[in-house]
């Protein structure tokens, strides 16, 4: 069973959090000017992956950046792909106010697994398994609504560090996005053990990372 509490002070664990947390938040500052964004996504694609294998803490180190940059780059470039269609849709006149964020909700439910196929995986294809996607979500999908209403709620949360002279939210946004894809490693993590049960076996070997 996933302890979604943890997800608020897991980090915290580290003895190096105060280090990780201030780096994460120089990158987020980069990420008003774009070059930083990869960097982090690289980075919490690191994070995801520990969680799913139970190895959270202590929370990944800001070495490898080339490596994170590059990962982090195609998964921003999966993210805009999956993107496209809700995009579309919010321009749309006469659906654009229900069908678009219809849309973000539903990819909303299918991030932990899509992120979690790349992280795992290193390959772009594999986070367009769309069958395997879909059975994921209905297996999980009593997570998975937890999941995305806590995501929510650490995004409303992160937002109040504006009030800590604007400079905060670059810190507690960090602090959510970890959160986040601690979340998003814990339940992918929980439907492999799921689906493992109930064929009897060990979950399907999933391919090394490249």
């Amino acid at each position: 069973m996933i302890n979604f509490t943890k997800a608020f002070s897991f980090m915290f664990e580290d003895k190096n959090w105060p280090v990780k947390i201030f780096l994460g938040a120089i990158f987020n500052l980069l990420s008003l000017v774009l070059v930083g964004i990869p960097f982090v996504l690289g980075y919490l694609l690191e994070l995801a992956r520990n969680s799913s294998e139970g190895k959270e803490i202590p929370l990944p180190e800001w070495d490898e950046l080339g490596d994170k940059f590059t990962r982090g780059l195609i998964y921003l470039i999966i993210i805009i792909v999956y993107s496209i269609p809700g995009m579309i849709l919010s321009f749309v006149p006469c659906v654009k106010y229900c069908l678009g964020p219809l849309y973000f909700l539903a990819l909303m439910f299918a991030l932990p697994y899509i992120t979690l196929k790349y992280a795992k995986t290193g390959s772009f294809e594999e986070a367009f398994r769309f069958t395997e996607m879909f059975e994921f979500v209905k297996r999980n999908l009593n997570n998975l609504i937890v999941v995305v209403l806590l995501t929510i709620a650490l995004e409303i949360i992160a937002s109040f560090g504006a009030l800590a002279l604007v400079v905060g939210i670059f810190f507690t946004s960090f602090w959510a996005s970890l959160a986040i894809y601690y979340l998003y490693g814990k339940v992918y993590r929980e439907g492999e053990t799921a689906e493992a049960d109930s064929s009897g076996g060990e979950a399907p070997p999933q391919p090394a990372a490249s």
